[in-house]
């Protein structure tokens, strides 16, 4: 499926585009791209910019890009493009932000090995993204699950439809419930589902006026990636080349100094709208560390090897 020419030739531009709003990082690290590559251009490299999802969701604008119908985005992994691609979703790869710069940040190995799967489709990778940690979301009229497993039995929750995740919350002694993102909101309504695994604290206000409580387990980092159009860079002259990628790499290292007081902000945010935020004690995170890490590890390791694995638990310090 083609975009429309005019979309296409970006009215002068070149497109950069993703799904999320002016609130989020991704608007920030876009704006200090833009500011940079114009600034190297002499404003000669022009960017039509669209946040907010206005070209699609998320999925379409990432196979746009793999098309070459669109230049670049900013999007999450897709295991589906690539089975590899659901070591972005690993648990305890990293429990802190600077373990998290090292394992995924700017010359880490796993950005060189998120390179290498981005590149067999179609498409480079311009930087590794920081996003957040995740947790779970808890919604009114229900008791909060903080001793895993004991307080896990019976809570339904809600998990992306891939099996790492459904194994990891099965684990752990939640009643698990695969279900589109889109229906989420619903389902806390009704009660269908008592919470939401995998939420970073950026989406959490998505769901204010049902939640009771945010557990921040920090369990996984969510790393995002912004990828560009092979086609769309072979366009370029050299120069230009040049430019996007020294903007890019301004921009993503920008992101990776300023992403955990994005963080602090959102969690005060969440406070403010009168939802409790838990942290694990150390007993409990350590408890629910392992069981995550027996299930997950093992999978990964048929997918990648054990040398990467090995070589991941040496940086992760496991």
């Amino acid at each position: 499926m083609a975009l429309p020419n005019d979309v296409q030739a970006a009215e002068g531009g070149h497109i950069l585009a993703h799904v999320m709003p002016t609130d989020h990082i991704f608007n920030s690290v876009s704006q200090e791209f833009m500011s940079k590559l114009d600034e190297l251009s002499g404003g000669t490299v022009k960017i039509e910019y669209h946040p907010g999802g206005d070209l699609g969701d998320w999925a379409t604008i990432t196979e746009q890009v793999m098309q070459g119908a669109l230049p670049m985005t900013m999007a999450w992994s897709n295991s589906e493009l690539d089975p590899r691609l659901d070591i972005a979703n690993l648990g305890y790869v990293a429990d802190d932000w600077e373990s998290a710069s090292k394992v995924y940040g700017p010359g880490s190995k796993m950005d060189a090995l998120f390179g290498e799967i981005y590149g067999g489709l179609n498409v480079e990778l311009l930087g590794t993204l920081p996003t957040d940690f995740t947790g779970y979301v808890v919604r009114k009229g229900v008791d909060i699950p903080v001793n895993i497993p004991q307080d896990a039995k019976g809570f339904k929750i809600r998990v992306p439809n891939y099996p790492m995740a459904i194994d990891r919350y099965s684990a752990l002694g939640f009643s698990v419930m695969p279900m589109a993102f889109s229906e989420v909101h619903t389902a806390l309504q009704t009660g269908a589902i008592d919470g939401r695994a995998f939420s970073p604290p950026y989406e959490v206000l998505l769901f204010e006026d049902v939640l009771r409580a945010y557990v921040y387990t920090r369990e996984s980092f969510e790393p995002t990636f912004w990828i560009a159009s092979k086609s769309w860079l072979a366009s370029l002259s050299d120069q230009e080349r040049a430019w996007v990628r020294q903007a890019a790499d301004h921009a993503t290292q920008w992101a990776w100094n300023n992403a955990e007081a994005f963080s602090q902000g959102w969690l005060d945010k969440i406070r403010a709208a009168g939802i409790e935020v838990l942290e694990q004690s150390p007993e409990q995170a350590a408890a629910y560390k392992k069981t995550v890490i027996e299930v997950e590890w093992p999978i990964m390791e048929k997918l990648l090897g054990k040398k990467v694995m090995d070589d991941l638990r040496v940086t992760a310090g496991l």
